[in-house]
Protein backbone atom coordinates (compact mmCIF):
# COMPACT_ATOMS: atom_id res chain seq x y z
CA UNK A 1 0.00 0.00 0.00
CA UNK A 2 0.67 3.49 0.02
CA UNK A 3 -0.32 6.62 1.98
CA UNK A 4 -0.48 10.41 1.86
CA UNK A 5 -0.01 12.93 4.76
CA UNK A 6 -2.58 15.45 4.27
CA UNK A 7 0.64 18.11 4.86
CA UNK A 8 2.49 16.97 1.99
CA UNK A 9 -0.28 16.82 -0.34
CA UNK A 10 -0.97 20.35 0.63
CA UNK A 11 2.70 21.46 0.14
CA UNK A 12 2.45 19.68 -3.62
CA UNK A 13 -1.34 21.27 -4.38
CA UNK A 14 0.54 24.46 -3.81
CA UNK A 15 3.28 23.76 -5.49
CA UNK A 16 1.47 22.53 -8.33
CA UNK A 17 -0.24 25.68 -8.68
CA UNK A 18 3.15 27.75 -8.16
CA UNK A 19 5.34 25.76 -10.83
CA UNK A 20 5.43 26.73 -14.31
CA UNK A 21 4.44 24.36 -16.41
CA UNK A 22 2.47 22.67 -13.66
CA UNK A 23 -0.89 24.25 -14.54
CA UNK A 24 -2.72 21.58 -15.59
CA UNK A 25 -1.64 18.65 -15.38
CA UNK A 26 -2.43 15.88 -13.08
CA UNK A 27 -0.42 13.80 -10.84
CA UNK A 28 -0.22 11.39 -8.27
CA UNK A 29 1.44 12.13 -5.07
CA UNK A 30 2.33 9.68 -2.12
CA UNK A 31 4.47 10.02 0.51
CA UNK A 32 6.94 8.00 -1.37
CA UNK A 33 7.26 4.83 0.21
CA UNK A 34 5.10 1.28 0.29
CA UNK A 35 4.04 -0.70 3.53
CA UNK A 36 2.22 -3.76 4.19
CA UNK A 37 -0.44 -3.20 6.80
CA UNK A 38 1.09 -6.41 8.76
CA UNK A 39 4.49 -4.35 8.96
CA UNK A 40 2.84 -1.26 10.77
CA UNK A 41 -0.01 -2.83 13.23
CA UNK A 42 3.06 -2.48 15.48
CA UNK A 43 4.09 0.57 14.93
CA UNK A 44 0.12 2.12 15.93
CA UNK A 45 -0.29 -0.39 18.64
CA UNK A 46 3.08 1.39 19.68
CA UNK A 47 1.99 5.21 19.55
CA UNK A 48 -1.08 3.55 21.82
CA UNK A 49 1.20 2.66 24.82
CA UNK A 50 -0.31 -0.93 23.39
CA UNK A 51 1.52 -4.34 22.99
CA UNK A 52 0.56 -6.06 18.90
CA UNK A 53 -1.77 -9.07 19.61
CA UNK A 54 -1.95 -11.99 17.00
CA UNK A 55 -3.15 -11.37 13.32
CA UNK A 56 -7.23 -11.67 14.32
CA UNK A 57 -8.64 -10.64 10.65
CA UNK A 58 -12.29 -9.25 11.47
CA UNK A 59 -14.87 -6.89 10.01
CA UNK A 60 -14.36 -3.35 11.63
CA UNK A 61 -17.65 -2.54 10.13
CA UNK A 62 -18.85 -5.47 11.87
CA UNK A 63 -17.30 -5.86 15.59
CA UNK A 64 -16.48 -1.81 16.17
CA UNK A 65 -19.92 -0.58 16.78
CA UNK A 66 -20.65 -3.54 19.37
CA UNK A 67 -17.48 -1.50 21.27
CA UNK A 68 -19.25 1.51 21.39
CA UNK A 69 -19.63 1.40 25.49
CA UNK A 70 -16.38 0.37 25.48
CA UNK A 71 -14.87 3.82 23.94
CA UNK A 72 -17.38 6.06 25.72
CA UNK A 73 -15.78 4.41 29.42
CA UNK A 74 -12.66 5.22 28.00
CA UNK A 75 -13.67 8.57 27.06
CA UNK A 76 -14.57 9.07 30.60
CA UNK A 77 -11.79 7.17 32.42
CA UNK A 78 -9.05 9.66 29.62
CA UNK A 79 -11.21 12.88 29.73
CA UNK A 80 -11.16 12.66 25.70
CA UNK A 81 -12.73 15.63 23.87
CA UNK A 82 -13.80 13.16 20.82
CA UNK A 83 -17.36 12.39 20.31
CA UNK A 84 -18.71 9.29 20.00
CA UNK A 85 -17.61 6.34 18.35
CA UNK A 86 -20.04 6.15 15.48
CA UNK A 87 -19.57 10.24 15.38
CA UNK A 88 -15.84 10.35 15.42
CA UNK A 89 -14.95 7.38 12.61
CA UNK A 90 -17.90 8.53 9.76
CA UNK A 91 -17.06 5.71 7.34
CA UNK A 92 -13.63 4.91 8.25
CA UNK A 93 -14.29 1.01 9.34
CA UNK A 94 -16.47 0.66 5.83
CA UNK A 95 -13.68 2.25 3.99
CA UNK A 96 -10.84 0.23 6.26
CA UNK A 97 -12.51 -3.21 5.17
CA UNK A 98 -12.62 -2.09 1.56
CA UNK A 99 -9.18 -1.43 1.68
CA UNK A 100 -8.27 -4.38 3.89
CA UNK A 101 -10.30 -6.48 1.27
CA UNK A 102 -11.89 -8.06 4.35
CA UNK A 103 -13.89 -11.58 3.52
CA UNK A 104 -13.11 -10.83 -0.04
CA UNK A 105 -8.69 -10.91 0.60
CA UNK A 106 -8.97 -11.06 -3.84
CA UNK A 107 -10.25 -7.44 -3.17
CA UNK A 108 -7.82 -6.04 -1.35
CA UNK A 109 -5.58 -5.03 -4.32
CA UNK A 110 -2.72 -2.82 -3.78
CA UNK A 111 -2.82 0.82 -3.83
CA UNK A 112 0.06 1.51 -5.47
CA UNK A 113 0.49 4.59 -7.89
CA UNK A 114 3.25 5.55 -10.00
CA UNK A 115 4.64 9.38 -8.63
CA UNK A 116 7.55 9.50 -11.17
CA UNK A 117 5.59 12.49 -13.14
CA UNK A 118 5.81 14.90 -10.03
CA UNK A 119 9.20 13.95 -8.90
CA UNK A 120 10.76 14.25 -12.69
CA UNK A 121 8.75 17.44 -12.39
CA UNK A 122 10.43 19.07 -9.33
CA UNK A 123 8.20 17.90 -6.52
CA UNK A 124 10.32 15.56 -4.51
CA UNK A 125 8.90 15.69 -0.79
CA UNK A 126 8.87 12.26 1.19
CA UNK A 127 7.28 11.02 4.06
CA UNK A 128 8.15 7.52 6.39
CA UNK A 129 4.55 6.51 6.37
CA UNK A 130 5.58 4.37 10.46
CA UNK A 131 6.87 8.25 10.85
CA UNK A 132 3.93 9.77 9.47
CA UNK A 133 2.11 7.88 12.14
CA UNK A 134 3.41 8.18 15.03
CA UNK A 135 3.33 11.99 14.55
CA UNK A 136 -0.62 11.66 13.74
CA UNK A 137 -1.17 9.92 17.17
CA UNK A 138 0.69 12.18 18.94
CA UNK A 139 -1.12 14.84 17.86
CA UNK A 140 -4.44 13.28 18.54
CA UNK A 141 -3.50 12.15 22.05
CA UNK A 142 -1.94 15.58 22.34
CA UNK A 143 -5.62 16.98 21.40
CA UNK A 144 -7.27 15.21 23.45
CA UNK A 145 -8.69 12.76 20.72
CA UNK A 146 -7.08 9.68 21.83
CA UNK A 147 -5.74 8.35 24.55
CA UNK A 148 -1.66 8.84 25.83
CA UNK A 149 -0.06 5.77 25.40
Amino acid sequence: MEAIDSDVLARAIAWSGETIGASGQAYNITNGDVFRWQEVWPTIADACGMTPGDARPMSLTSEMPKRRRQWDQIRARCNLVSPALTDFVGLSFQFADSLLGFGDPTRAAPGIVSTVKIRQAGFTETLDTEKMLRAWFRLFQAKRLLPRA
